[in-house]
């Protein structure tokens, strides 16, 4: 039986090839795997970019369509600044049917808060990151208000029905409208906020499923004070909930 021992390499010339070799491959082997690694993530941001903006985009459906009411919501307002006139003054008021609801924006961050707890936002380049922030930031400031916008108006639903106000009615009247003008002036200085930073993004109001949307322009917000109820089976009665024209 013959061995065969390795040959001994011929000087360091040969070692450092041999070496070189060794060292180029794998060299070459962590490129190819930084590569892979580089096209995933690319995926992967873009995915998550799309997603997050695609939600960003609904948002801006529900801002777009809050603006538009707000000739209606500021006419509710002024009106109900002349009614707590007359009530000061010891006059009668005119007798207010129905207050009206606010238009209710559906505004989100699942998306957005999924993709960044799940370390996806950290691939979006730093100016991506801090514009999205900020829309995201802008447009929670407006739901925070909205909501308590929607408290506030519930409670000044006790004039309804009333044509003559005592000295505690008025009083409450004036903390509830106060406190109403200050929340709208929020939402509106939101909705400001978030066209700017949309604009920054190159972001367009769009809901391409056309799955839900706004309730429809004739609400009862845009009728006058002293108009009556505009009735229909989800407007009327105990179990009431929506307003005319309403969508899902």
């Amino acid at each position: 039986m013959h061995i065969h021992l390795p040959k001994p390499l011929h000087g360091w010339r040969a070692l450092f090839s041999e070496v070189g070799v060794i060292v180029f491959g794998i060299l070459i082997a962590l490129a190819l795997e930084q590569l892979i690694v580089s096209i995933h993530e690319k995926r992967i941001a873009a995915e998550a970019r799309e997603s997050v903006k695609a939600e960003a985009r609904e948002n801006l459906v529900w801002i777009e369509h809050r603006e538009q009411r707000e000739i209606c919501i500021r006419r509710r307002l002024t009106e109900l600044d002349d009614l707590l006139r007359l009530a000061r003054a010891g006059a009668a008021t005119p007798l207010v049917h129905y207050l009206g609801t606010l238009p209710h924006a559906k505004i989100t961050s699942l998306r957005w808060e999924a993709n960044a707890q799940a370390g996806r936002a950290s691939l979006f380049t730093g100016e991506e990151q801090r514009m999205l922030a900020n829309l995201y930031f802008t447009t929670e400031q407006l739901r925070a208000a909205q909501s308590q916008e929607e408290i506030i108006w519930s409670k000044m639903r006790f004039i309804q029905g009333l044509n003559q106000l005592s000295p505690l009615e008025t009083h409450d009247l004036a903390i509830l409208l106060g406190e109403a003008r200050y929340q709208n002036w929020i939402v509106l200085l939101s909705i400001h906020r978030a066209h700017q930073w949309a604009a920054r993004l190159q972001l367009a109001a769009a809901n391409p499923g056309q799955i839900e949307g706004p309730a429809s322009a004739g609400a009862q917000i845009c009728e006058k004070l002293t108009a009556p109820l505009i009735a229909t089976e989800n407007t009327v009665g105990p179990d009431a909930f929506a307003e005319p024209g309403d969508t899902p």
